[in-house]
């Protein structure tokens, strides 16, 4: 007799897990009894390691404070739910031999459940023989004739139904009842073969009326009428109508056939085809688009999506919603983004010459700012090539005079100039005040100037050093102290502590 339970005895403390080893249709076909009360999947155990390929065996682990007691008695067995057919068969539609195995696998299960329900019932299982046999001639008779397939094919599976329905009734069904529903199934999937070819030979033969567009689809058909639509626009929402691929959008370009069946009140579809493949298609020799090509969505730029049938990682990317990348090698080059700019993560070049990008400016050129260089802004933010441009590496020898700003220092207790802003300065001292040692000296060495000291109108002024201000003697100079007088500090850095000066006192 076919296997459809195992037991197992608790000790109080084991949830598992137990493996049963019988074959099952739906996971929802498998019970548990502990000490002969139902439990509950999800709630008293859960089933694991279910093979879903060959729908044969698992495990049972309860959950916790669900323990089977010491000594209680475990049932893992198979309940095929026969309340429906698996699969249901409608004038008009395909059977497909999967349809058929799992009504007939159903069948089979619920025999083997009721064989094991008792050991003996020997009238009632020769019942169930006669219901199998029924099951079989009927199965034949629906290879013998292609023309009412589909009608045959029903009447096939309400036999098998009430093979089912006597089958539940029975108390016991002997070894033998099981192995004539084996040969039934068998008998059957043949069957099923026979009339799912002859159902297709059917469906090439049909008659179609080939009518305009969906309008001219007929408002009162009856069983049977085929049409052949032409021109398929709009039959997305034309109803009633079973059996349409999803998103399917027609098109005048779109042939569609369609036929009617009374049992459902409602058109099945059938298939769609190109009018005009040539005109519709592209051909894989070639030829002009009139429409918009579209790739999918993937925003991959390791595999881009449009790409080369022998180089699938170079192409254009879609990096992001209105986004646009150049890859190559899997690795992106150049993307232009929403907003239409443009950006070269790598850097370019022209032969053996680089081009410039706007982290050069300041670097490579002289600029103003560190905006994007154009060819305007030549003469305005970089210097345009002059070859009597003075470089900084190279001995210069110059043609006209060259100056630089005069730099006012503010007036405060401590000035502090910053050699960065320029070479020479000026000063007018409001009261007694100190020369703090300049800023940026890391930077200024070789710099020479002149700092300009005025007295105000008040004058009797005195200034201070820092300590890096280095004078001749070690000692630092006495100013004029005359009202509105002027005296000159002529200086050169040395390094960063020292900053050589000659005083020139009373310059009048």
């Amino acid at each position: 007799m076919a296997t459809t339970q195992n037991t197992f005895t608790g000790n109080g403390s084991n949830l598992g897990p137990f493996s049963f080893t019988f074959k099952w249709l739906e996971p929802t076909d498998i019970k548990v009894t502990v000490a002969g009360v139902l439990k509950t999947v999800g709630t008293h155990y859960n089933l694991q390691n279910l093979n879903y390929s060959t729908k044969t065996g698992g495990q049972v682990l309860f959950t916790a404070g669900n323990t089977p007691a010491n000594g209680a008695a475990i049932v893992v067995y198979r309940q095929t739910d026969d309340t429906d057919l698996v699969s249901t068969f409608y004038s008009g539609s395909a059977i497909r031999a999967q349809d058929l195995n799992n009504n007939f696998t159903q069948n089979l299960y619920v025999t083997q459940e009721a064989n094991n329900s008792s050991a003996s019932a020997t009238s009632t299982a020769n019942s169930a023989l006669t219901a199998s046999a029924s099951a079989t001639a009927t199965a034949n008779a629906a290879t013998s004739t292609a023309n009412s397939a589909v009608s045959t094919a029903n009447s096939a599976v309400s036999t098998a139904n009430s093979a089912v329905s006597t089958a539940n009734s029975a108390v016991s069904t002997a070894n033998a009842a099981s192995a004539s529903a084996a040969s039934a199934v068998a008998t059957a999937n043949t069957a099923n073969t026979n009339a799912t070819a002859a159902l297709n030979a059917a469906a090439e033969a049909l008659a179609y009326v080939i009518v305009a567009n969906v309008a001219a689809i007929p408002a009162s058909p009856v069983n049977g009428d085929a049409v052949r639509v032409t021109d398929s626009t709009g039959i997305e929402s034309f109803t009633p109508l079973s059996g349409k691929p999803v998103g399917f959008v027609g098109d005048s370009g779109l042939t569609v056939e369609i036929y009617y069946s009374s049992s459902t009140s409602t058109w099945v579809w059938v298939r769609y085809y190109a009018t005009d493949s040539d005109s519709r298609y592209l051909k894989t020799t070639g030829g002009t688009l009139t429409g918009q090509l579209k790739a999918d969505d993937s925003t991959s730029t390791a595999l881009p999506v449009y790409s080369f049938d022998g180089d699938v990682n170079t192409g254009l990317a879609h990096p992001g919603a209105d986004e646009l990348a150049l890859v190559t090698g899997g690795t992106v080059r150049l993307t232009v983004d929403p907003s239409g700019a443009v950006n070269v993560p790598v850097s370019l070049s022209v032969g053996a010459n680089a081009v410039l990008d706007a982290g050069d400016i300041g670097v490579s050129v002289q600029a103003y700012n560190a905006n994007i260089l154009t060819s305007s802004d030549i003469h305005n933010t970089v210097q345009a090539y002059d070859a009597n441009t003075a470089k900084t590496n190279v001995a210069q020898t110059y043609t006209a005079g060259q100056r630089g700003t005069i730099v006012t220092l503010t007036d405060a207790a401590t000035i502090t100039p910053d050699l960065a802003n320029g070479n020479h300065f000026t000063l007018t001292l409001g009261g007694n005040r100190t020369l703090a040692n300049p800023t940026y000296l890391g930077s200024a060495n070789g710099q020479s100037g002149v700092i300009i000291v005025k007295q105000d109108a008040t004058g009797g002024r005195t200034l201070a050093f820092g300590s890096n201000w280095k004078f001749p003697g070690g000692t630092a100079p006495t100013l004029t102290t005359t009202a509105n007088a002027v005296d000159l500090l002529a200086y050169h850095v040395e390094s960063t502590t020292r900053i050589a000066v000659r005083f020139i006192g009373d310059v009048k």
